[in-house]
Order: structure tokens, then sequence, then C-alpha cells
């Protein structure tokens, strides 16, 4: 699946070329970058990964469960509880760049100056919420991210990214959080899903994660 490298290396270089653009920032808007710093200085001590892959003929079906086991410069650092199946020497899981890269490009159109499009009023879960919506392209690529903040204080609910390079691939990450006495909200679970468009390849990964018992960073 030598494919996926396509969408780090042009996720890569997007995330250096974005186009900076003045505009009147939303004080609601400014609410949601603060929780999204806020939330940054937490981190889950549970994690656990189930991991679906498919090309070159093989499918593959991984779940992995991981605990916090220190800090290495203020980032987390994990130890592997269980995987099942166990994989090949030296191999690593499918997909987790690339799931790391839609991170990424996240946190790019998550700026003071990002050109945001907010709406008001929407109903997703049985509650109304407020929708920000930032996209941006430069080249091939395209990436936008869609948000349901609370109205009052812009603590994010559910977030969804989308990034989708011509001819390249297709990734979609969807998250949803849950209350939190004082960072807001964190995110309970994720589901990334990457398609290679490539021509006369057919790749897919399905990635779902849960987070657990977060923690404080350390300072």
């Amino acid at each position: 699946m030598k494919s996926f490298k396509l969408a780090a290396f042009a996720t890569a270089a997007l995330s250096l070329a974005l186009p900076l653009q003045a505009q009147t920032v939303d004080p609601l808007w400014t609410k949601t970058l603060a929780h999204s710093a806020l939330v940054k200085k937490w981190a889950p001590q549970e994690k656990t990964t189930r991991i679906d892959a498919s090309g070159d003929d093989k499918n593959e079906r991984v779940k992995v469960r991981a605990r916090l086991k220190g800090w290495d410069n203020g980032k987390p650092v994990y130890d592997t509880v269980q995987i099942e199946p166990k994989p090949e020497p030296g191999k690593s899981a499918k997909g987790q760049t690339e799931m790391n890269d839609a991170n990424n490009m996240t946190d790019e159109l998550m700026r003071m100056n990002a050109p945001v499009r907010r709406t008001d009023g929407q109903v997703l879960h049985g509650k109304s919420w407020t929708m920000f919506d930032v996209a941006e392209s430069k080249g091939p690529v395209n990436v936008s991210v869609r948000l349901w903040v609370d109205p009052v204080t812009g603590v994010a609910h559910h977030v969804e990214s989308k990034l989708r390079g011509t001819l390249m691939f297709d990734m979609f990450m969807a998250t949803s959080y849950v209350p939190h006495k004082v960072a807001g909200s964190v995110p309970e679970r994720s589901d990334f899903r990457l398609k290679v468009l490539v021509p006369f390849v057919d790749a897919r990964v399905n990635i779902l994660s849960s987070m657990d018992n977060w923690v404080p960073r350390p300072n």
C-alpha cells in the first residue's frame, strides 16, 4: 500500500502553503480557538484503536490498546498493552501517518484569521449548536473543517475534517466530544477513513479510535 504515502506528501506541502486572510474575527470563534488550545493541554490515559485496511488484494484488521506511560518534552508516550493479531516484525499499522496528517491539517485551519463561515441554530444529537465551516485549497489539495460548538462558550461538541487530493486521496475524520469539568470537552471517539484515488489502485483504511481518562500534560 505504498499509495498511502501520497497523502503524507500532499498534506505536508499544503500545510506550508496555506494563505493568510484578514477578516473580522467572530468572538465565538475566538472562544472556540481558546477551547481547542485548552484541549491540547490534556491527553488520554487510555486509547483503543481498530484498524481495517484493504489493498493489494489483502484485508487486514487490527485492534490496539495503549496506555499512557509517561511524557517526552510534554508529549504523551504510550505503551501497547494489547494488539490483535500480533503484527509481523518491523511492520507498522497502516493509516496512522495519514490520520496524523488529517489532525495536523485541522490544526492549520484552527487559527484566528481563518476564513470562517458561521451558522447558528444547527441541531445535532437533539441539541442546537453553532456550526463553523472553514475551507481552503492549494493546487490539487482541498481541506475543510466543520465544527458544532456551544453557542455561548464555543466549546466543541463534534468536529468533521475532509481532505481531498485530486487523483491522490480522499480523507474524512469525525471526532465526537464529551463534557469535561476543566477543559470544557475532550475527544471521546474518532472515525477516520482514507481512500486512495490513484488510478488502478483500490486501497482503503478505516480507523476507529476511543479515548478515555484524560489527564493534564506537564507544564
